[in-house]
């Protein structure tokens, strides 16, 4: 099919840049059909087309994936959930996001890594800019894997992080499976990150002490609501909640301050409310909580 020019389109960087879809939104229209990775599709990039779609989501249309996403994630994924499943592993992540317990403790995360990531730019110059999607990743994984399944900041992060970056690369690639190749790669690394969780589960198992949920490994070990889920079922399914944090968060927040940059009155207001806050915390001497983000309505809404 057209899998290679799909892939190359988002190398291309000659302004302006023809991509994939531009290239065949011209010739066919909004919605056309062709076929990647693999698989005869239909792309959509009509806005009243995909809301539908994503409106009926579970009903009239249900998700599917390319053969190398699906092998890289496997059957138990919560990908290929549908129905009562998706919807009680979705509850019961959101349950221990939105938990008084977490957010007593996310903020600190949050804050340590976000000073150990502008440490490193007082070398920032013309030759040696600052990638703001980069830098967002830089602060986001670490307290992502926190709050998955507490694992701080050392060889076994570091890892962690190599072998992530390596199972991503396999999401949108060429469906060949052999020793050298993208997909074979990302099944590897992909392994490797399981069987570190799993090990994880399996310490959790055998400390009878620890009582409370402090991240997702917990919440995930105690769940009632679906027996048959192993330990490689559910160290699968941490692996992946990895991906929203890694990759979509660093791309809406070099949106939001793509936006910002040409919107000098909001990006001010901002500075000011925020620089307040700063103040205020400054003469009091205390750490940042989730209610301080909470008392900043103007953020809230940028």
């Amino acid at each position: 099919g057209e899998t290679l020019d799909f892939i190359s389109s988002g190398y291309t960087s000659k302004p302006p840049p023809l991509t994939f879809l531009e290239k065949r939104k011209s010739l066919y229209g909004n919605v056309f059909k062709t076929n990647i990775l693999g698989s005869n599709v239909i792309l959509s990039t009509e806005v009243e087309v995909n809301k539908a779609i994503l409106v009926n989501q579970g009903n009239i249309f249900v998700p599917a994936y390319p053969k190398s996403t699906r092998e890289i994630f496997g059957d138990y994924s919560i990908l290929q959930m549908n129905g009562t499943l998706h919807r009680n592993m979705h509850a019961l992540i959101i349950s221990f996001l939105r938990s008084p317990h977490l957010k007593a403790r996310i903020t600190s995360h949050i804050e340590r890594s976000v000073k150990h990531c502008l440490l490193t730019w007082k070398d920032a110059t013309l030759q040696n800019p600052i990638y703001v999607q980069d830098q967002v990743k830089m602060i986001t994984f670490p307290v992502l894997v926190k709050v998955l399944m507490s694992v701080s900041d050392g060889e076994e992060l570091n890892l962690l992080k190599k072998d992530f970056q390596e199972f991503v690369k396999g999401l949108i690639c060429l469906p060949i499976k052999f020793p050298g190749t993208t997909l074979y790669k990302s099944l590897k690394a992909k392994e490797r990150m399981v069987k570190m969780v799993k090990r994880i589960m399996e310490e959790r198992l055998n400390n009878t002490r620890r009582s409370e949920e402090n991240d997702v490994v917990d919440v995930m070990l105690r769940n009632e609501w679906n027996p048959q889920l192993t330990l490689e079922m559910m160290s699968s399914n941490i692996v992946e909640f990895i991906i929203p944090g890694e990759e979509t968060v660093p791309t809406a927040m070099s949106i939001a301050l793509f936006f910002l940059s040409n919107s000098p009155l909001a990006l001010s207001k901002l500075v000011e409310e925020n620089m307040e806050l700063k103040r205020h915390k400054s003469s009091t001497d205390n750490k940042y909580a989730w209610t301080d983000y909470m008392s900043l309505p103007f953020t809230q809404n940028v």
